[in-house]
């Protein structure tokens, strides 16, 4: 199934739009798709970039860094200035992620961590001004739960794919294929949109971003 968010039309005229990020950024998207390693599709991307240039954080908090595409286009909406921190499981992924913020020039401001996310957030210590989650869809709500404490009284939780191509919004059981991760997915909008502690909205942007502020 492709994605079934919007209208393919609509992407496309959004996507041409928007103002090209600088080389090296579009180097690295097109990398990543040509790879096959999990990126921010190109309007969750411009997303984050605003996010950060508009909240102008301090610090931030990654979950899934992938190839470290989202995490310098973050580090680039904030103005250069914020200091972040990314978890990635994978060693390869984590290796070639450390190389891209080298590269960069971003090594003193992009702390990547290595290993499992649930045990490296219970030791990291807040607060942070943004959080971005984009990982395994069935631990999501636990990374949530463990960044919520680390978070600034108006810090705000960013969490990808949660529309996951359409199907979290569709009536009726998902292939079975898709099972885990839409009941997952269902469960944590469920969660953010109806928990009093937090203020969500839902955009049907890429694959559907949850951005979240912790209620005054």
């Amino acid at each position: 199934m492709d994605n079934q968010i919007t209208y393919p039309y609509i992407d496309a005229f959004l996507n041409a739009m928007q103002m090209p990020q600088d080389a090296f950024l579009q180097e690295l998207e097109a990398f990543c798709r040509a790879e096959n390693i999990p990126a921010a599709m190109p309007m969750t991307a411009r997303l984050l970039y605003v996010l950060a240039a508009i909240k102008k954080p301090k610090r931030i908090i990654e979950v899934g860094t992938a190839a470290g595409y989202s995490a310098l286009t973050l580090f680039a909406g904030s103005g250069k200035t914020a200091r972040i921190v990314t978890i990635e499981k994978d060693e390869e992924r984590f290796l070639l992620a450390r190389r891209h913020f080298r590269e960069y020039g971003a090594s003193d401001m992009i702390k990547p961590l290595c290993g499992d996310a649930e045990e490296l957030l219970a030791s990291i210590e807040g607060p942070f001004d943004l959080a971005f989650i984009d990982a395994a869809k069935v631990a999501t709500k636990r990374h949530f739960d463990l960044i919520v404490p680390k978070m600034s009284p108006d810090g705000i939780l960013v969490t990808d794919n949660v529309l996951y191509g359409g199907r979290t919004a569709m009536p009726g059981e998902p292939a079975h294929k898709h099972r885990t991760g839409v009941r997952a997915m269902r469960e944590y909008v469920d969660y953010l949109c109806h928990d009093s502690r937090f203020v969500t909205v839902v955009l049907p942007v890429g694959d559907g971003v949850a951005v979240t502020k912790l209620a005054e």
